[in-house]
């Protein structure tokens, strides 16, 4: 009887404490009630700020998707400058989106194509420098960008650069198209020794791919 009578006291007193606490926060809240409610609001503010810019952020991505694809559409269709306008209006509008990374090489690319070199370097260090990677647009961007160099001249930095990539990029085809586009450059400069060494490590390395047979071809007629 003893246990009994100290079990239901220590219930009595546990009931006890719940109802104090429940007063003590229903009065808490009378108190602060103006508090209460100016946080309600700030909390409903931020939701509705964020459901916007989330909506905002879609839409942006939307129209940029469809800028670009008026952009490719006349490119296909032979229309470079009404691509470079449309490429440039991308940019500008919708700067960030991936629709704007993508339209960054592509005119890199057609300013590449028209001959413009220092203005697809532009486009080409754009992307690299303001960008988040993606693994496609950056070998492009990089390659151009090599390609830039090579074509204003500056043959040896356009190898060091093409060097660059087939490090990043080991293993993969892309690597040993860019050792390729490196040995072209050693070739150009007259350096026999290093366009061979280049040449024999697309032959070693890359023998699973194509690029290895045109590499061998080459080195033989040296």
């Amino acid at each position: 009887m003893a246990n009994e009578t100290q079990k239901l006291s220590k219930e009595e007193l546990q009931e006890d404490e719940f109802v104090e606490g429940a007063v003590r926060l229903v009065e808490y809240v009378q108190e602060n009630a103006q508090n209460f409610i100016a946080g309600l609001v700030g909390i409903v503010v931020i939701i509705m700020g964020i459901n916007y810019f989330i909506q905002t952020q879609e839409q942006s991505q939307a129209e940029a998707a469809a800028l670009l694809g008026d952009m490719l559409i006349a490119e296909q269709a032979g229309q470079k400058e009404e691509a470079i306008r449309t490429g440039e209006q991308l940019q500008t509008t919708f700067a960030g989106t991936d629709a704007s990374a993508q339209a960054t090489v592509l005119l890199g690319n057609l300013q590449f194509n028209s001959g413009n070199y220092a203005e697809a370097e532009r486009h080409f260090q754009n992307y690299l420098a303001n960008y988040e990677p993606v693994d496609v647009l950056t070998l492009a961007a990089s390659n151009g960008l090599a390609a830039c160099l090579q074509a204003q001249g500056q043959v040896e930095q356009a190898a060091q650069r093409y060097e660059e990539i087939a490090a990043r990029h080991k293993g993969l085809a892309s690597a040993g198209q860019a050792l390729m586009k490196a040995a072209w450059c050693h070739a150009q400069l007259g350096d026999r020794i290093k366009q061979k060494a280049l040449l024999q490590s697309v032959i070693d390395e890359y023998a699973r791919f194509p690029i290895a047979i045109r590499a061998r071809a080459e080195k033989e007629m040296l």
